[in-house]
């Protein structure tokens, strides 16, 4: 991340050193010390940098804006995790720091036997878990007892 902040600030530095050049280059072009057909090359030059570095400077902005908030959702689940170093009876309450939802689809039954896909979505969007409960595996279990 630190060569993303980087490469941005380098980025916003170099728009404002071409806006200055560019500044420059009209005056140069309005005194008459440069020829229209010059201004008119290197103007494109600084126009056409100044484009592709405009439209860097939004992309890593969100790239650091994303790390920065993905960070920050990891330290607080590592804090919500330090808290239960041990945990001797799971409890709703312990469930629901950790856990943002649980969602169940509809079973599947095409294989033959149901199938049933289960996704844990913990909290600070730390992970996901997806499950698959098969019929198969648990027939075989209750049998065995």
């Amino acid at each position: 991340m630190k060569a993303a902040k980087k490469r941005l600030a380098q980025s916003e530095k170099r728009v404002l050193e071409l806006d200055k050049l560019f500044t420059g280059l009209y005056e140069d072009n309005v005194s008459g010390k440069i020829s229209d057909k010059r201004f008119e090359m290197m103007s494109k030059n600084y126009e056409a940098e100044q484009k592709e570095l405009r439209q860097i400077i939004p992309e890593l902005s969100q790239f650091i804006e994303a790390r920065e908030q993905k960070n920050a959702d990891t330290a607080q689940f590592i804090g919500i995790v330090r808290k239960y170093s041990e945990i001797p009876k799971l409890t709703p309450e312990i469930m629901h720091e950790f856990i943002e939802k649980i969602v169940v689809y509809a079973p599947d039954k095409s294989s033959g036997h149901r199938t049933q896909q289960i996704d844990i979505c913990f909290r600070f969007n730390v992970m996901t878990a997806t499950v698959t409960a098969d019929s198969v595996v648990y027939d075989k279990k209750r049998k065995a007892a």
